[in-house]
């Protein structure tokens, strides 16, 4: 066992020689009935050898962070502001450099369209005299007459048409005979029987609008109706009726061209 002067702690590791706290060399611990001489050299048993130990250096205590509690070092903080500033600072440059070139171009072609407009001169010459005028003849142009507009004609209409009507107000079918001759048209029903004539309100290359006149048998049709005919092809024709007025379709019919 030894024993460190200094500190007083004891070691039972005999192997050791210098005192593991404060450094200093370690002595043989007194016990009784042993008379210790510090000047006798001491034999050490057989396989071992003496050790050199420099004295470690004190060691700092650190506190332990409490359980449950992480320490972590404070990032430094970027600065972005100053970059951004400077960016701000350039486009602000920039758009005051290309204000002034504008600027500078726009004054150096104002300065040179004045420059190069000739003076006008506020003294108006006299007329000076003349010989006698010649008479130029002009020549006029004749003037142009519009051309009267082309007025649909209802040819396709000419001829002898017939077919079977429906009325959808009386369930009723009947039978219905056209003839047109040039701007006359007339219409016979021979089934009801009545007849009369359709007197045109307007017209075009394909329909042809009409009001529709009985002549005989006016308790048996209706007076003064509409009739809107539109041409189905060469051979065909429909026709839709309307009360006198009103707009809704009370009767519809295609005829077929029977002669010219």
């Amino acid at each position: 066992m030894k024993i460190c002067s200094t500190c007083k702690r004891t070691y039972d590791d005999d192997t050791l020689a210098f005192c593991l706290d404060d450094g200093t060399r370690l002595s043989a611990a007194y016990s009784p009935g042993r008379a210790v001489d510090p000047d006798k050299t001491e034999i050490l048993p057989a396989g071992l050898r003496p050790t050199e130990q420099s004295p470690s250096p004190p060691r700092e205590t650190i506190a332990a962070p409490p359980p449950g509690y992480s320490f972590e070092a404070p990032r430094p903080v970027k600065r972005r502001a100053g970059k951004l500033w400077i960016v701000i600072g350039l486009l602000v440059l920039t758009l005051v450099g290309l204000i002034a070139v504008a600027g500078f171009f726009v004054w150096t072609a104002n300065h040179k369209s004045s420059s190069d407009t000739p003076e006008i001169s506020l003294i108006t010459p006299l007329p000076t005299p003349s010989a006698t005028p010649i008479a130029v003849p002009v020549k006029t142009s004749p003037s142009v007459q519009p051309e009267p507009t082309a007025t649909p004609d209802l040819n396709w209409l000419d001829g002898v048409w017939q077919g079977e009507g429906y009325q959808t107000d009386t369930k009723t079918t009947w039978v219905i005979k056209l003839t047109g001759r040039g701007d006359t048209y007339s219409v016979e029903y021979p089934d009801i029987p009545c007849e009369g004539r359709w007197d045109l309100i307007d017209k075009n290359s394909r329909q042809a609008t009409f009001t529709e006149v009985i002549t005989q048998g006016t308790d048996r049709c209706g007076n003064n109706g509409g009739v809107m005919v539109e041409k189905v092809s060469a051979s065909e024709i429909s026709a839709r009726f309307t009360h006198a007025g009103s707009r809704a379709v009370i009767a519809t019919v295609v005829l077929s061209k029977k002669s010219q």
